[in-house]
């Protein structure tokens, strides 16, 4: 789903949407509110840890996962990872990703996550079945970190994370389709933490941010600081594609490195149309695009992409803020603590 305009204002469309956002916002209510009651929810045996958007449209989300889940295995913990895998059908069983041959079978985010930390990754559109897989085929794993599963309500979950885009914020206030808001505001109080990816505006929030540092070539996987990339490609125009929540912050960001874009925003999860791959081949421009949609890319390639130098992927790393971590270890170490009798059987 692309994001419209007028999510981040108040707009006479946004008005005209309002009794359904209002119903959307409701319904999204209610069922939380049975689910903190017990109603329907199933336990996992051991600890889940939901990293959740409260709104439409790229957060980094993702990102801090693979940040998050790389500073908990460096503390001791057996990390697996559950995500629906969306965009693939996956079938009656859940989805182990290391089984996959690549983004096509399981979503691109879970294979990105899979490339990115060679830790257990199951997918399913139910996450309860996920869960249970994942736990069944890694008994090792200690500690089971959700990409999403904000209204999975089924699903029981110790801690729950939302991440907020420090620049769209949470738009206009309103639900879906008046504004971005997945549920109404009052969910952050369900939250255990709040983290702004930029800088926090709120009270109470923890802050990780986002740095570009390397560009991959698509060809033959040669990798270059984006320094180097810069200096290389000074004064010439890069194409730059990016299918994200939030495209604009991927392109403001390599403007804010100096180099001189053209931008082709897409849908999130969206494959490169036909149309814009014949234009991309035409214009003989170096192309550049975010790790995501690098993972379509490299199982789909055309055939005109056949030597190095042409298309590029750009990766970096999601910086957590000191304060961040030692909230979540502080949190995750006193659940451990007090539930070890339970976890050693």
């Amino acid at each position: 789903m692309r994001y419209p305009g007028f999510w981040q204002r108040r707009a006479i469309r946004s008005l005209f949407l309002f009794p359904l956002a209002a119903l959307v916002c409701w319904i999204a209510k209610r069922r939380r509110s049975r689910a903190m009651k017990g109603e329907g929810v199933v336990t996992i045996d051991r600890p889940v840890f939901v990293i959740v958007n409260l709104t439409v449209g790229g957060t980094g989300k993702t990102p801090i996962l693979i940040a998050l889940a790389r500073v908990l295995t460096e503390h001791g913990y057996a990390v697996g990872i559950i995500s629906r895998g969306y965009g693939v059908k996956i079938g009656v069983e859940p989805r182990d990703v290391a089984e996959a041959t690549g983004a096509s079978d399981v979503g691109d985010e879970p294979w990105l996550i899979h490339q990115k930390l060679d830790l257990p990754v199951m997918v399913h559109p139910d996450r309860v079945r996920a869960a249970q897989q994942l736990r069944a085929r890694y008994p090792e794993v200690d500690l089971i970190l959700s990409d999403d599963g904000l209204q999975h309500h089924r699903m029981g979950r110790a801690f729950q994370m939302a991440v907020i885009d420090g620049t769209r914020r949470f738009g206009n206030g309103f639900c879906v389709p008046a504004g971005p808001l997945r549920e109404p505001l009052s969910a952050r109080a369900a939250m255990d933490f709040i983290v702004v990816n930029g800088t926090p505006f709120e009270p109470g929030q923890l802050s990780a941010r986002f740095e570009m540092t390397t560009v991959h070539d698509l060809y033959d996987e040669q990798t270059q600081p984006l320094d180097e990339f810069m200096r290389l490609h000074q004064g010439q125009t890069i194409q730059a594609l990016a299918g994200i929540g939030h495209p604009e912050r991927f392109f403001d960001a390599l403007r804010d490195r100096g180099l001189v874009i053209k931008s082709y925003p897409l849908d999130d999860h969206q494959p490169t149309p036909r149309g814009l791959l014949v234009h991309l081949r035409r214009s003989g421009l170096p192309v550049v695009m975010t790790e995501k949609d690098a993972v379509k890319w490299r199982q789909n390639r055309p055939l005109w992409h056949n030597q190095p130098g042409q298309i590029f992927a750009v990766s970096g790393r999601m910086i957590l803020d000191e304060a961040l971590i030692d909230a979540v270890l502080t949190r995750l170490d006193a659940y451990r603590a007090e539930l070890a009798p339970t976890l050693e059987k």
